[in-house]
């Protein structure tokens, strides 16, 4: 059964969404663990300031009152601290054991505050040890409310990391699998692409594995199935138009043309004279067969293509306006740079010069394929321009 590219890439945007979602969570998740651990800070904090009060110097009354009293503040802003809402609290954990914990803890923290400021005001008086002693008496339940919810703290810290393991490793597995299946499905598809661009000379099938390519291949072949034409207007080498099947092709289509205009572009291998010193003659016919497929692509039904007796390509395009036709120039030129042909010593990369212009109504097939000669020609002479064209006049070379 045939692959559907359309499937392909929508299951793989859903792969994707499943992924970001779990990036996404384990992203909020890592917010949450960092929430749970400045509330441990806080609650630790809270005990070393107990601490601090409790073992207070008290040889100067007003020194002591002035550190205490500070203690006591950062106390209470800890407090708060240690019950802020974190962003996945009501989702993931159960919020009335951590609201009873925090409760009793601000009432605790609230009875020791007051029972700390009635100690520093009673400092040197006569009732500065029992109110040591009640402040002392307070400060073992405030102790047992921070370690309660300290434990519950570290044990919601916990659940959070060992979610966000779960999370990362589920991601990691689901992310190498859809990496390792899409890597095979886009190369898969790929290659069929790269099927249905390749031109194969040698008559073999293509094979592909895509419902979409395998449809456009088998458009290409119906689209490339030609009445017979007699082998006297035809090239040799190539089986395109010859020089003569050419002038025959132009006159047969001339009438359905209407309004459209007619552009002339000729197409001189660079590197030509290399080849047929280095190349077997099946290698060049095979070049040129791929040559004239590639240039084929762009043909349309009332266009002409043909392998002069110079070995030059000649492509006669009806469009109906000057940059369609050399867009459609400079689109071949640049697909023969990027393609490779196989020959009997390996791939060989060839460059495609070309002369382009409008042909006027007076002026034969044969003329205007001399004047684009003339374009190439001049355009080498000054540094050699991929297309050499005739941009506003058709008897201008400038």
């Amino acid at each position: 059964m045939l692959l559907s590219i359309r499937k392909v890439f929508k299951n793989l945007k859903l792969a994707l969404l499943i992924l970001g979602a779990g990036v996404t969570f384990l992203t909020l998740q890592l917010f949450h663990i960092s929430t749970y651990s400045e509330r441990l800070s806080a609650l630790k904090n809270q005990h070393i300031l107990l601490e601090k009060i409790i073992h207070a110097d008290i040889s100067d009354p007003q020194m002591s009152t002035i550190v205490i009293n500070g203690a006591l503040a950062e106390m209470a802003l800890s407090v708060k601290l240690s019950g802020e809402d974190a962003l996945l609290d009501s989702i993931i954990t159960s919020q009335e054991e951590h609201l009873t914990l925090l409760d009793a803890l601000e009432i605790s923290s609230e009875t020791f505050r007051n029972h700390a400021m009635d100690w520093t005001e009673s400092l040197n008086t006569s009732r500065q040890s029992a109110a040591h002693t009640k402040m002392m008496s307070v400060s073992t339940p405030y102790l047992a409310d921070i370690d309660r919810l300290m434990d519950h703290q570290i044990h919601l810290i916990n659940d959070a990391i060992s979610t966000a393991k779960l999370i990362a490793v589920l991601l990691f597995f689901i992310g190498l699998g859809v990496f390792f299946r899409y890597r095979f499905l886009l190369d898969q598809i790929y290659r069929d692409i790269d099927k249905a661009c390749a031109v194969d000379t040698d008559g073999s099938q293509k094979k592909v594995l895509t419902q979409e390519i395998d449809f456009i291949i088998k458009r290409l072949l119906r689209r490339c199935s030609q009445p017979a034409v007699s082998p006297n207007l035809l090239h040799p080498l190539s089986g395109m138009n010859n020089q003569k099947g050419l002038i025959t092709v132009f006159n047969a289509k001339k009438s359905s043309r209407g309004s459209n205009n007619i552009f002339v572009a000729l197409f001189e291998i660079d590197q030509y004279t290399s080849l047929v010193n280095t190349l077997s003659k099946d290698d060049m016919t095979n070049l040129f067969k791929k040559l004239g497929d590639m240039i084929a692509m762009y043909e349309q039904p009332l266009d002409v293509l043909a392998h002069m007796d110079d070995d030059r390509i000649i492509f006669v395009m009806s469009r109906n306006n000057k940059q369609m036709a050399l867009d459609d120039c400079e689109k071949i030129i640049h697909s023969v740079e990027a393609s490779g042909f196989s020959t009997a010593k390996g791939v060989v990369k060839i460059t495609l010069s070309a002369g382009f212009l409008l042909k006027i109504p007076v002026k034969s097939v044969e003329e205007a394929a001399a004047d684009a000669l003339k374009l190439i020609q001049k355009a080498k002479e000054n540094g050699g321009n991929r297309v050499a064209q005739l941009r506003d006049r058709d008897d201008s070379y400038h």
